[in-house]
């Protein structure tokens, strides 16, 4: 029982040394590990995309579906979008006509694609990091599934992009292909 208000002392200095870390900007957990599944995602749809031979890169499974290269641009698109809007990541010199003519391009090329790819999980990796931890409760105005926190956009971020990497990793199965490996950690 002498142990207990030790414990409890050592348990409030633990938690107000960290509300201290987060507020000099210090990495916290949940950034921590987002940060890490981000970097699998990104390993892992540049590997499915490596997959894919140069001349299936328009492959549809059918008239209505998304092609490959349109499922990597709307990935991209779609980062640049949630982190601009909701997570209010705005860099100086940001050329958003640039960033339309590469998500409306009808050809890009494998290496266009994957630059595309890159500078969009950079920028959600840059938007994050520039989202103070106290913000990730903030309620995000306007946002089309209702009221939710930025946490959850950020949760979307990730989500978003691992059901359209699924749907690519679906065409290489429909294209005779085996897909990478799984790499979810």
């Amino acid at each position: 029982m002498k142990m207990f208000p030790l414990l409890l002392l050592l348990t409030g200095l633990t938690g107000s040394l960290h509300a201290q870390d987060q507020a000099k900007g210090e990495p916290f957990a949940a950034r921590t590990e987002w940060h890490e599944k981000w970097k699998n995602s990104l390993a892992y749809t540049q590997e499915a995309l490596a997959s894919v031979p140069d001349s299936s890169l328009s492959y549809r499974p059918s008239p209505g579906q998304m092609s490959i290269q349109e499922q990597v641009q709307h990935i991209a698109g779609n980062i640049y979008g949630l982190s601009r809007r909701f997570l209010d990541y705005e860099p100086r010199g940001f050329d958003e006509e640039a960033l339309r003519a590469k998500l409306a391009a009808e050809t890009l090329s494998r290496a266009e694609l994957l630059a595309l790819l890159n500078g969009a999980y950079a920028f959600g990796h840059a938007a994050i990091d520039n989202l103070p931890a106290e913000r990730w409760d903030e309620e995000v105005p306007n946002f089309f599934a209702g009221p939710r926190s930025r946490r959850v956009v950020i949760y979307l971020l990730q989500d978003h992009a691992t059901h359209h990497r699924a749907q690519v990793l679906m065409y290489l199965r429909l294209l005779g292909i085996e897909p990478p490996r799984y790499r979810g950690w």
